[in-house]
């Protein structure tokens, strides 16, 4: 399948891909991506991310390039960037942005300035769904996404010596957590995926 990756405009005004840092099954025809710009957030220069998402990834009408002509070499499925017009893409829905503001308030975090302890850090690169187990609620799940620090520290420990990050940065690790309704996912399906 091909799954085109979101963009979005720079704080320059460029056109940028956003790298996909995770992905998590939903079904087989249904996955979460998290998708990001990068150099952006706490302990870097650049203190305000301009795309933190995760996107529902729908592969029900995409079309299935496996074994077929574009697994040749001289077949690329995108020669210049272009999709071969007989490949129907993956559908990308927008689900969660992690960049509100809104919702990030509520809990004493930002996005951009001050670049403090409170900033999102750069690189979210992790996911997890675990059901709520509130019969109330069968649909509702617990989405986990958590950062990836870099051992970006002033207190760190490798290979047996001391060490502290360049330039002061001091990252922690950290998971935001929302409640959301995804109907028809069973936790059973969910396990197995």
């Amino acid at each position: 399948y091909v799954v085109p990756l979101p963009v979005f405009k720079d704080a320059k005004g460029k056109t940028k891909v956003a790298a996909q840092s995770e992905i998590v099954a939903l079904s087989d025809k249904s996955f979460l991506m998290l998708a990001r710009d990068s150099g952006n957030g706490q302990g870097l220069k650049g203190e305000e991310s301009v795309y933190r998402k995760i996107e529902i990834v729908d592969l029900s009408a995409a079309t299935d390039i496996a074994n077929g002509p574009f697994d040749a070499a001289d077949k690329p499925v995108a020669p210049k960037g272009v999709l071969d017009p007989s490949v129907t893409p993956a559908k990308l829905t927008s689900f969660i942005d992690i960049n509100d503001t809104g919702q990030l308030g509520r809990f004493g975090l930002h996005n951009g300035a001050p670049n403090d302890r409170n900033n999102l850090s750069e690189k979210w690169e992790a996911m997890s769904l675990a059901p709520v187990l509130d019969p109330k609620l069968p649909d509702d799940y617990f989405l986990f996404v958590a950062n990836d620090n870099d051992f970006l520290t002033q207190d760190g420990f490798q290979v047996g010596a001391p060490y502290k990050a360049e330039d002061g940065a001091d990252v922690d690790t950290t998971f935001l957590v929302y409640q959301v309704t995804l109907p028809g996912l069973s936790g059973n399906s969910l396990a197995a995926n």
